[in-house]
């Protein structure tokens, strides 16, 4: 599958400053596949990440959102390197954003030598990563989702919401890229985690969290919920501490014989 890789690298190590925090700057490699800009951060000055991260960013983020960030940043400082793709940008697991998936955790994996353990979805990212598993990219040990939008056909509360997934289809949702009508696809020895809110104006609740946490639980899969409070962008959703937690036990879950090679 890497032979097939149509990779456009023109990279650099970037390095950020880190200002009075006393942490080691990050580096940054970037490069383009299939046409979308994806980046890798790893902990910088020579240390060797100890896990992997796959990023999907929301509608209206791109390669860099969020990656820089606190929240983000947490697993960074904690010894991991953080894989992210523009994705077709508001694609809403689109086929293309899945094909970007699948080149993406190849890319990744090639680059550290590591197997990816868990994938970290925000809002729209939702749809995009688990419309991957649902259509077979390779499978982290875990999957760790924020405020998921994941009813496609419901979300006339997310502003340009409803003409972005037009676009993004050309058209109606085809059925088998509406994520929350296909929870019974999704791989079950997948360990899974939703932060959500029930006062979420946007992404509604009922229509998203609760039938896709309700759905696995059905199916015996390990899920565990973290309920926060507000609207879409209270930063409750933002919990470091919960993200790191859950990664680092996700890392130690991991199949000790997964390897992958470096390039």
């Amino acid at each position: 599958m890497r032979s097939a890789f149509v990779i456009a690298l023109a990279l650099v190590a970037v390095l950020l400053t880190t200002g009075s925090t006393g942490q080691p700057p990050s580096e940054t490699l970037r490069g383009s596949l299939a046409g979308q800009e994806v980046r890798l951060t790893t902990p910088g000055e020579g240390t060797e990440p100890r896990g992997l991260v796959v990023w999907f960013h929301g509608q209206g983020g791109n390669v860099n959102d969020r990656i820089d960030g606190p929240w983000l940043d947490a697993l960074r400082r904690e010894g991991y390197a953080i894989a992210s793709s523009n994705f077709h940008a508001q694609s809403w697991g689109n086929a293309a954003s899945t094909k970007d998936a699948e080149l993406l955790v190849g890319w990744a994996e090639e680059k550290t030598g590591l197997p990816v353990t868990l994938w970290v979805s925000g809002s729209m990212g939702g749809s995009v990563s688990l419309n991957a598993l649902i259509h077979g990219v390779k499978a982290p040990t875990c999957w760790y989702g924020v405020k998921p939008a994941i009813a496609l056909t419901e979300m006339d509360e997310v502003p340009g919401g409803p003409g972005f997934i037009y676009k993004a289809f050309a058209g109606k949702v085809p059925p088998d890229r509406n994520p929350v009508a296909n929870v019974a696809s999704l791989p079950v020895d997948v360990r899974y985690r939703i932060v959500a809110s029930r006062g979420d104006q946007w992404v509604i609740f009922k229509e998203n969290a609760g039938p896709l946490s309700a759905g696995l639980r059905s199916r015996g899969a390990d899920i565990t919920q973290l309920v926060v409070e507000g609207f879409h962008d209270d930063p409750s959703h933002f919990n470091a501490r919960d993200l790191v937690a859950y990664a680092d036990s996700c890392l130690a879950a991991a199949p000790q014989d997964e390897t992958a090679q470096a390039g």
